[in-house]
């Protein structure tokens, strides 16, 4: 297929700079192939990016295109892609994480954690986190950070599979057992997706704690919601669990005081199994873990669990369509992220079309 020398692209210029510009489309490598973008997400991740909370990691420096939660079509492969099977006309989605596939950690298929990391010469990619990324018309990608869509799938939903992976991969490290009561500290998209995670893998119970319309989404999704505001948290997950906390819990808000309380609900044995990255570093009840055994486990991103997601929305496992709730055209990113930012009409997931809404 013949493609255009150049496409719109969103490119941070700076700090919360941002404006949609005619660059030139990519060009593969022999294990890449360049993907019509049908359809990218604003990720929780990305507010932090354009406001410069990672100065100097992500991105490494500017001008730079962000985005990761993308779906879209192959129009051309770099040879090494074609002869993996690749081919023009598939439908893809796509994961940020792309490792070198040569380290210690990569060969443990602990990609996420390549040794090589940040270092685009030895072969690590992060797709919109310091490699560019798919606010734009066409995407360039390993053929390691994608996975085939089926057609009964539309691309607007695949595109969701980033996030609801890592959900997964949050979940599964729990270690949560069937018929288990589970706590998710926060209900933003990731807690969302994690209830119904957790529903679909056979969770009792499932205890949500936040606030507002979020929080009746929650309660709405099949979980038992608690108010945080209302300032009792554990004290209300313990009187749920019969004083003794839940075995699972997942920390999806980011605050520390979300990851305190996380491990002072858990149960004795229990593990916390945390996403939310925050600001600083929080205080932790050291001696409560330390006597009553809590575990605390630290989860990057989505390794090896996107296609387990995949089959978990083909097969109906999981209906994620209560949490895409916008779509923007990209060339009006501002109203995209304004919307998503102050969580206008009940946004949760924000969708963006580089190639125009359809």
């Amino acid at each position: 297929m013949s493609l255009p020398k150049e496409m719109d692209a969103l490119v941070l210029k700076g700090v919360r700079d941002f404006v949609i510009q005619t660059v030139p489309v990519p060009v593969p490598e022999s294990d890449e192939v360049i993907c019509k973008v049908d359809t990218t997400y604003i990720c929780g991740t990305d507010p932090h990016i354009i406001a410069g909370d990672f100065p100097g990691f992500w991105p490494k420096a500017f001008e730079f295109i962000p985005g990761h939660e993308w779906s879209g079509t192959v129009v051309q492969t770099g040879k090494k892609a074609a002869l993996l099977g690749w081919k023009e006309g598939d439908r893809v989605c796509g994961i940020s994480h792309c490792g070198c596939g040569y380290c210690d950690m990569c060969l443990k298929g602990r990609y996420n954690n390549c040794l090589n990391y940040g270092h685009e010469e030895r072969g690590h990619r992060q797709y919109g986190h310091y490699t560019p990324g798919a606010y734009a018309q066409y995407m360039c990608t390993s053929v390691k950070s994608i996975f085939k869509v089926p057609d009964t799938m539309s691309l607007e939903y695949a595109a969701c599979v980033d996030p609801l992976s890592i959900a997964l991969y949050t979940v599964k490290r729990s270690r949560m057992q069937p018929g288990d009561d589970i706590l998710i500290m926060g209900t933003g998209p990731q807690g969302l997706m994690a209830i119904l995670v957790a529903k679909a893998l056979g969770a009792g119970r499932i205890l949500a704690v936040g606030s507002g319309d979020r929080l009746k989404k929650a309660a709405a999704l099949g979980a038992i919601p608690i108010d945080y505001k209302a300032g009792q948290v554990v004290e209300e997950v313990k009187s749920l669990t019969n004083g003794l906390g839940a075995p699972a819990v997942l920390e999806c808000a980011g605050t520390a005081d979300s990851i305190a309380q996380a491990c002072l609900a858990a149960s004795k044995g229990g593990v916390v199994s945390v996403i939310g990255i925050p600001h600083s570093d929080p205080s932790l009840p050291l001696k409560r873990i330390v006597l009553d055994e809590i575990e605390i486990i630290g989860n990057r991103a989505n390794p090896n669990t996107a296609k387990e997601a995949i089959g978990l929305l083909v097969n109906n496992r999981i209906d994620l369509t209560p949490l895409m709730t916008h779509r923007f055209a990209l060339k009006d990113f501002d109203k995209a992220l304004d919307v998503y930012e102050k969580r206008k009409d009940g946004a949760i997931k924000v969708a963006t079309k580089p190639n125009g809404l359809n």
